[in-house]
């Protein structure tokens, strides 16, 4: 246990001044360097989620990459036309046309299951994280605003574990996907979430002006989705019988692992931010 944790000590410790290095010091063109960072993550990520669903690499793997690849160029470059929606439609349609062939294997007995995967895997990671790309893009964010949507979505998973490792003891099962999880880890969070978003409101002035509705509003929705994203990560790996996404992190496990919060808080705080 002491030796998982100071793996995970270490990769913060690294992975954390590298994160905020990158968000202040580069800004530059939609904040390239963390939107190449975004790719190489939605790549490796596509990989661990293709060998959870196939035990192999497939190719809508690399599909799903094409969201964020192509979101980040077609706003880089302002392209009018939704490419990333065309790409969409075309990958569904190489999945179907594959499909006709590689089907005669077994009978197109395992079609439907099959092509239900590889559409997942187009979504999650890629799809979804491609919100990340459209949120750097936005004319109204700043490097502080990136900030707080990572410090909202990290606030949210380690109050949880705090309130629950306080106060959480003894009441676990909630949800039967993930049995340690409790009510009161669940509250921490959103508690926690609110606070910090409240906090760095205050701090960081060039945020935008909202009222506190919005912002309490924003915690919620971010809480939310930051808790449903890594219980669907858990669906993910007891489905396929795994305890980490991979390994490539340090007492972290996997890509997913670490970012499953992230994945679905993106789209949220995209359409907040936007409307803001």
């Amino acid at each position: 246990m002491s030796s998982n944790l100071a793996k995970r000590t270490l990769t913060c410790v690294v992975g954390v001044p590298a994160i905020l290095a990158i968000i202040f010091l580069v800004p530059q063109y939609n904040f390239i360097a963390l939107s190449i960072f975004i790719i190489l993550m939605c790549l490796l990520g596509s990989f661990e989620m293709s060998r959870m669903l196939f035990g192999r690499i497939v190719p809508s793997a690399f599909l799903s990459t094409g969201f964020c690849i192509l979101t980040y160029i077609q706003n880089l470059v302002d392209i009018k036309a939704d490419i990333s929606f065309y790409f969409f439609l075309l990958s569904i349609i190489a999945i179907l046309s594959a499909e006709i062939k590689r089907g005669e294997k077994t009978d197109f007995s395992t079609s439907i299951n099959d092509i239900s995967r590889k559409v997942l895997l187009l979504l999650y990671p890629g799809y979804l994280l491609s919100f990340i790309i459209l949120m750097l893009s936005l004319e109204n964010i700043t490097p502080s605003a990136v900030v707080l949507f990572i410090c909202l979505v990290f606030s949210n998973d380690i109050f949880a574990y705090i309130f629950g490792m306080l106060f959480g003891r003894g009441h676990g099962g909630v949800v039967k996907v993930s049995p340690k999880k409790s009510l009161q880890g669940f509250i921490g969070g959103l508690a926690g979430c609110i606070g910090i978003c409240l906090l760095l409101f205050a701090l960081l002035k060039d945020l935008p002006s909202v009222p506190v509705w919005v912002r309490v509003l924003l915690a919620v929705l971010i809480s939310t989705a930051a808790n449903i994203g890594d219980l669907a990560e858990s669906v993910f790996k007891r489905s396929a019988g795994v305890k980490d996404s991979g390994n490539i992190f340090p007492g972290r496990g996997g890509v997913l692992d670490s970012v499953d919060s992230i994945i679905v808080s993106a789209p949220f705080f995209y359409i907040v931010w936007n409307l803001i």
